[in-house]
């Protein structure tokens, strides 16, 4: 009689649990394939391998080539331009300057979006989210270093940003600006080569709801403590330190005090240089404390054809020899209307000159010492030209075949000696020629 009861009691109180089991197990299986919140990225993330540090062999030269990009976003009107005109190989929009590309050892871009096939949108009717099969296209072409500090990685929620790490690595890539927690996000990124290591931090001034916390995911939220956190911690561990800033205001040309307070904070905290993104424009570049500030890069790949402006980006080249910055150069780069790179322009010298920053052309050749800027004529991208001499002696400059008016600088070195004007010719008749009033190496034509 005992046994019956024990049974009748025991069968119902199984069902129950059977039944709890089996609806637990589903709402489990909605939770994660449906809600896409915090918590359950944590779970996928818990045995992450977050450590990016990578040591390469150094090799005979003791020199690290890095170039920085503007903005890249491969979706929406560029995944169908590569989809009509490139059968759907990404890597040929890079395929004019490939060459150029592989010329470095790391390239650095502003990757706008996530790199995922999942998730739910939950950004604005302008979110991104690329193909996965772009990683492996882009790390084709030498592009494998990615800032994630922007206001569209989170365009589709946690899962297709877990994804966007998890592919990243994959390619044997590598992220800085968001990560795991906001433990993992304050480390940046390390890459060593020949004996140099280069840190890499990326801030945000958007999405402060996505910053980054002790058990969130997110990205590194621009603010003081976090700067003040982030920025002494890496640079103790590295030789040089690049500063990634994604801020300022769409489409303007010139960056906001805003821009300027944290570039200055960032220099004086340890960084070495400040790269930025998201006018979607070119804007100045600054020097503070003898630290380059690029305050935005403009679109480097981007579907917006409605302007010049927003067609061209710039590109930065850092030269880094025994530990130090070597040489800086700058291009421009230039889309066609597919939203391939057409071409890029020669190599520009930012130099800084009367408290402010030209970019200028360099007479490398006896025929570019000869000819200057006879012929040319305004647009040009470049702002001047500048001449160096192998020794000093008086100089003698004139306006034949010059069709701009020039402020001519005669220096000794690095010092302004004096400061003439050159009229454009107007004539045959007009022809004039200036000299410099002591022996100068170097001379510099600024265009009006």
């Amino acid at each position: 009689m005992q046994n019956k009861q024990l049974v009748i009691v025991f069968l119902p109180l199984l069902f129950i649990i059977l039944l709890l089991f089996f609806n637990i197990n589903h709402w489990l299986f909605y939770f994660k394939n449906e809600l896409l919140t915090a918590s359950y990225y944590l779970s996928q993330i818990r045995n992450f391998n977050n450590n990016q540090t990578v040591t390469e062999v150094a090799t005979a030269s003791a020199k690290i080539k890095l170039l920085f990009t503007g903005d890249l976003m491969l979706d929406r009107g560029v995944a169908k331009s590569v989809a009509n005109k490139f059968d759907n190989n990404f890597s040929l929009l890079f395929e004019n300057i490939k060459d150029y590309l592989k010329s470095f050892d790391f390239i650095i871009v502003n990757l706008e979006g996530p790199i995922s096939n999942r998730g739910n949108r939950i950004g604005s009717k302008y979110s991104f989210r690329m193909d996965p099969k772009v990683i492996k296209q882009l790390s084709d072409v030498n592009i494998k270093v990615f800032n994630l500090a922007n206001n569209h990685i989170f365009d589709y929620n946690y899962q297709a940003f877990h994804d966007t790490l998890k592919n990243i690595k994959a390619n044997n890539s590598f992220y800085f600006g968001a990560d795991v927690n906001i433990d993992q996000a304050s480390r940046g990124l390390i890459l060593e080569k020949n004996g140099i290591s280069i840190g890499f931090l990326g801030f945000t001034q958007f999405l402060k709801h996505f910053n980054a916390q002790n058990n969130k995911p997110g990205i590194l939220f621009l603010n003081d403590d976090n700067l003040k956190k982030s920025i002494p911690q890496l640079k103790n561990k590295v030789d040089f330190l690049v500063v990634v800033f994604h801020w300022g205001e769409e489409y303007q040309s010139y960056p906001n005090n805003y821009q300027r307070n944290f570039a200055r904070k960032a220099i004086d905290l340890g960084a070495d240089l400040i790269i930025g993104h998201h006018p979607h424009v070119v804007q100045t570049i600054e020097k503070y404390k003898n630290k380059f500030i690029f305050y935005s890069l403009g679109n480097f790949i981007f579907d917006q054809s409605f302007s010049k402006e927003t067609m061209k980006g710039g590109l930065v080249e850092v030269v880094l020899e025994k530990k130090n910055l070597e040489d800086i150069y700058y291009r421009w780069s230039y889309l066609n209307n597919d939203y391939q790179i057409a071409t890029i322009s020669d190599r520009l010298l930012p130099y800084y000159l009367i408290n402010k920053i030209f970019l200028l052309k360099i007479a490398t050749t006896s025929e570019d010492h000869t000819r200057g800027l006879m012929f040319v004529r305004k647009p040009v991208d470049f702002e001047g030209m500048l001449f160096i001499f192998s020794e000093k002696m008086i100089r003698n400059f004139w306006n034949k075949n010059t069709f701009l008016d020039l402020d001519v600088y005669w220096l000794d070195g690095s010092k302004v000696i004096a400061k003439d004007f050159l009229p454009a010719l107007k004539n045959n008749k007009d022809i004039q020629t200036i000299t410099s009033p002591l022996p100068v190496d170097r001379v510099i034509e600024i265009i009006r």
